[in-house]
């Protein structure tokens, strides 16, 4: 078993609120969810409504 040491991680800025995140895809993610249009994605079983289609789509493996 290899053992690494701990390497200084990279981080991103979100330019609109400062928010750090460890890479350019969680960046997206974040801009899209938290300052992005909404998406109006509801659950046709519950109604619950989600701005991000992942989360929709996580949510109807659950909700049955």
């Amino acid at each position: 078993m290899k053992l690494f040491a701990k390497t200084e991680e990279s981080t991103t800025k979100c330019k609109k609120c400062g928010l750090e995140l460890h890479d350019e895809e969680r960046l997206r993610r974040h801009e899209k969810v938290a300052h992005g249009r909404k998406i109006d994605a509801k659950c046709r079983n519950c109604g619950a409504g989600f701005r991000d289609p992942d989360d929709l789509r996580k949510h109807k493996k659950k909700c049955k």
